[in-house]
């Protein structure tokens, strides 16, 4: 007969056997790898690119990225740290901006520039303007500036919630809100 010190025995010898194999089998698992669908596969990173629009000869826009984010036909971008420049027909500087944050589009080179945007004109009276938000595409000669504008001119300082221009500031609307503070020469 067995005795229940044995009984005993017997069982912790099993217990400890069975904790033994667990901790050597959990050491030789395999690690575990994620499979990751093919429509969610890794975007295509660019680092300081540059994005240039054309018309025959001449350039119509410039944009350089220090990072853009492409989706994965290349047709879209998320870029970060943005500057460029806008171009009249015969070629020459009309308006350079910057912006922390923006996108391109290939749908009509659409551009959409965030995050603290500034653009300054190139021209004789041109002035500056400040913006959260401002859009652009190929299609249209105007710029569109949203979410509260600041625009700095040669007569003072005009705050507005929308800001339409064409790329050489000699047409400006602003609307919404629309405040001017005129500086005398």
């Amino acid at each position: 007969m067995t005795s229940p010190r044995n009984l005993v025995a017997v069982a912790l010898l099993l217990l400890l056997c069975g904790a033994g194999l667990a901790i050597w089998n959990a050491e030789r698992q395999e690690p575990v790898v994620e499979e990751v669908p093919v429509s969610q596969s890794p975007q295509m990173i660019g680092q300081n690119v540059s994005f240039t629009v054309t018309e025959g000869e001449v350039k119509k826009w410039t944009l350089d990225a220090v990072q853009a984010v492409y989706n994965e036909a290349r047709t879209e971008a998320l870029l970060e740290g943005v500057q460029g420049e806008f171009f009249d027909p015969a070629g020459k500087s009309v308006l350079k901006f910057t912006a922390p944050k923006g996108e391109w589009r290939n749908k009509n080179n659409e551009i959409v520039l965030k995050g603290g945007v500034v653009a300054t004109s190139t021209q004789k009276d041109g002035g500056e303007l400040r913006a959260p938000t401002m859009h652009w595409d190929a299609t249209d000669k105007e710029v569109v500036a949203t979410g509260g504008i600041e625009l700095i001119h040669q007569h003072g300082k005009s705050l507005a919630q929308t800001c339409r221009f064409n790329l050489d500031f000699s047409k400006i609307s602003l609307q919404g809100n629309v405040t001017s503070t005129v500086s005398s020469p």
